[in-house]
């Protein structure tokens, strides 16, 4: 009969296990990958909120001009007080929309008022307004050129 040897006796055919150093390697290699997802969905994040900015923005201008024309002789106002852009009634001041830009936004409008929305749907600029009727909205390093129209719409480039 074959009497195994000292040598052999610590070597295992079968490992039903990991080794720490395995175990490591693997824990590394998750740590990485988490750390990368979390910072591109902190980059999708602030990519987004930039968008939606730029959307209520938009929404704005479009809500002004639309109550103005189905609102008759009432006329509304959009004004921009610090970071809150605003269409507001010219009659009794009453407010209809505001959009108050987060943390990080910017918008190249100056403040007060800006436009005023008149029936049936025409928007009179101030001369505090850009004269080619084009703006910037920037955001976590990117900006979005706008272009407002006569009737209210503004769209992107």
């Amino acid at each position: 009969m074959h009497k195994p040897s000292e040598a052999s006796c610590w070597h295992i055919k079968n490992p039903r296990g990991f080794t720490l150093l395995e175990l490591l390697v693997v824990m590394a290699i998750l740590g990485v990958a988490a750390g990368l997802g979390i910072a591109q969905l902190r980059n999708l994040g602030e990519r987004q909120q930039a968008a939606a900015t730029v959307d209520q923005i938009r929404q704005l201008f479009w809500q002004g001009a639309t109550a103005a024309a189905s609102r008759g002789g009432t006329n509304f106002l959009l004004v921009r007080s610090g970071n809150t852009l605003r269409v507001q009634s010219q009659t009794d001041g009453s407010i209809l929309r505001s959009v108050t830009l987060p943390a990080g936004v910017t918008c190249s409008l100056s403040d007060g008022t800006l436009a005023t929305f008149t029936s049936p749907g025409k928007v009179n600029y101030s001369s505090s307004f850009p004269a080619n009727r084009q703006f910037t909205v920037s955001a976590n390093g990117r900006t979005f050129t706008l272009t407002a129209t006569l009737i209210g719409e503004v769209r992107r480039q």
